[in-house]
């Protein structure tokens, strides 16, 4: 099974440097998370490589290979994405890049129309099974519209969503941090 992960940027959780207490929690989470998926079927697990939810999860699944045989993919959208990257971000997704598994564009080009953002999530949903989106509809995110691609397509074919709202993460802390 191949399982597709996205979610927010750190920016849009307010997180603004790699050492923030509430990345190491989401962190902590999303290795929980990734565990029941690893122990449920997932083979592989598949991401772009933007800041934040994804490359938390990358960091995650590399720390799990001791331990699970699982394939870590990233599908980068198109040349020179990550251009905006800060420094330390870059160095994070290509060290990210150098222990994956595989790793390609999905555009062998770079940027040319917003159009390109429809057809990447398309791409994403037809190479996988199944989701897992951190996304809360109280707090915006260009995350909404891989997650409303998603629902389109799952009207009309078997494909499975786990969205993970803010509560759910409360609740994790509350159950891990506050004892």
């Amino acid at each position: 099974m191949k399982t597709l992960i996205g979610g927010y940027r750190p920016y849009e959780l307010g997180i603004f440097k790699n050492n923030d207490p509430k990345a190491e929690v989401l962190t902590d989470f999303l290795k929980h998370k990734i565990r029941e998926y690893l122990e449920t079927g997932t083979e592989w697990f598949i991401i772009q490589g933007y800041t934040g939810i994804d490359l938390y999860a990358a960091q995650c699944i590399l720390e799990l290979k001791d331990e699970y045989a699982a394939g870590l993919a990233v599908l980068k959208p198109f040349h020179d994405f990550e251009e905006k990257y800060k420094d330390e971000e870059k160095i994070l997704l290509n060290k990210i890049l150098a222990e994956c598994d595989f790793h390609q564009y999905i555009f062998e080009k770079p940027y040319s129309n917003p159009g390109m953002f429809r057809q990447i999530n398309r791409f994403l949903i037809d190479h996988t099974d199944q989701a897992m989106i951190i996304y809360d509809e109280e707090t915006p995110s260009k995350t909404r519209f891989l997650y409303n691609e998603i629902l389109e397509f799952q009207s009309n074919n078997p494909y499975n969503i786990e969205r993970i709202q803010f509560d759910e993460i409360n609740t994790f802390i509350d159950s891990r941090y506050d004892s």
